[in-house]
C-alpha cells in the first residue's frame, strides 16, 4: 500500500509538472537566460569531459588517448569559461545583482577546471574527476543562494542520495537502505515539480520528460525492491535508476 501511495504521488507531480505553466522558465530574463545558455555551453563540454575521466577510473593503466582527450576538452571549457567570465563578471544578470560573491563564483568553477586539467595532465584522474564533481556543485550552491530553481540542480541532489544509497547497500547490506528512501523519494518529486529546463514548445522537452517518467518509475521499482527485501531486483533497479538519472541530467543541460 504505502508504494502504490509512493507511484501516486508521483503520478499526480509529473502530470502537474507536463500540464502546468513553468514560473522558473517564465520569469527568465532575457539577460539571465543568456547567462545560463553561456554556461551550458562549458558544462556541456565538461560533461563530455567528465565521462572520459570516468573510463580512465576504470582502468588501473593510464591511457593516454583518453589522457589527451581529456585535457583538450578541458582547455575548450577553459577557453568558453574566460568568456563567460569576461562577459557577465562585472556585469550581472539583475538575478544575481545583490550577490556581492558573483564574481568569486565565476571565478571559483575556473578554479576548479583549472584543478581538472592539473590533475588529468599529472596522471590522475580520480582527482581530476573529483574537481569536477565539485565544480558541479559550485553552480547548484550559486543557484541555490540566489533563489534561483532549476531542475538540473534537482537531479544533482537526488544522484548523490542515491549513490549513498548505493555505497550503503554495498557496504552494509539493504536493511539499511530503507530508512534513506523517504529522504531520496522526497528529492525524486522535487525533480518532477521543477521548473522545466526549456520553454514550452520546445522540441527538448519531450525527450527530457519521457527520460523523467522512466526516472520516476524506476525509482518506485527501487522502492518496491527495498521494501519486500529483494536484493537482486534492488541492485537491478538501482543501476538502472542511475543510468536514468544521468540521461534526465544531460537532458536537462
Amino acid at each position: 500500500m504505502r508504494n502504490r501511495i509512493y507511484c501516486s504521488v508521483a503520478c499526480f507531480f509529473l502530470g502537474f509538472t507536463t500540464l502546468a505553466s513553468y514560473p522558473g522558465s517564465a520569469r527568465t530574463s532575457p539577460e539571465l537566460a543568456r547567462f545560463d545558455e553561456e554556461c551550458a555551453q562549458a558544462r556541456r563540454v565538461i560533461r563530455q569531459y567528465c565521462a572520459v575521466v570516468q573510463e580512465m577510473m576504470k582502468d588501473p593503466k593510464m591511457d593516454e588517448n583518453k589522457q589527451l582527450k581529456g585535457i583538450s576538452l578541458v582547455q575548450k571549457a577553459k577557453e568558453q569559461w574566460t568568456k563567460v567570465m569576461s562577459a557577465w563578471g562585472d556585469t550581472p544578470p539583475a538575478e544575481y545583482a545583490s550577490d556581492a560573491a558573483f564574481k568569486a563564483r565565476l571565478q571559483d568553477f575556473a578554479h576548479a577546471i583549472e584543478d581538472m586539467e592539473n590533475a588529468l595532465a599529472a596522471g590522475n584522474p580520480r582527482r581530476s574527476f573529483m574537481a569536477c564533481s565539485f565544480g558541479c556543485g559550485l553552480f547548484v550552491t550559486m543557484h541555490e543562494q540566489n533563489g534561483l530553481a532549476y531542475a538540473l540542480d534537482a537531479l544533482f541532489h537526488l544522484r548523490k542520495s542515491v549513490k549513498t544509497a548505493e555505497a550503503v547497500m554495498k557496504a552494509q547490506g539493504i536493511d539499511n537502505v530503507r530508512p534513506l528512501l523517504p529522504e531520496i523519494l522526497q528529492k525524486r518529486d522535487r525533480v518532477l515539480v521543477a521548473p522545466a529546463p526549456w520553454r514550452r514548445g520546445d522540441d527538448r522537452l519531450l525527450p527530457y520528460y519521457d527520460s523523467v517518467r522512466q526516472l520516476s518509475r524506476q525509482m518506485d521499482e527501487f522502492t518496491l525492491a527495498v521494501e519486500t527485501n529483494d536484493l537482486p531486483a534492488a541492485r537491478a533497479a538501482l543501476k538502472e535508476l542511475l543510468s536514468q538519472i544521468n540521461q534526465a541530467y544531460g537532458l536537462s543541460l
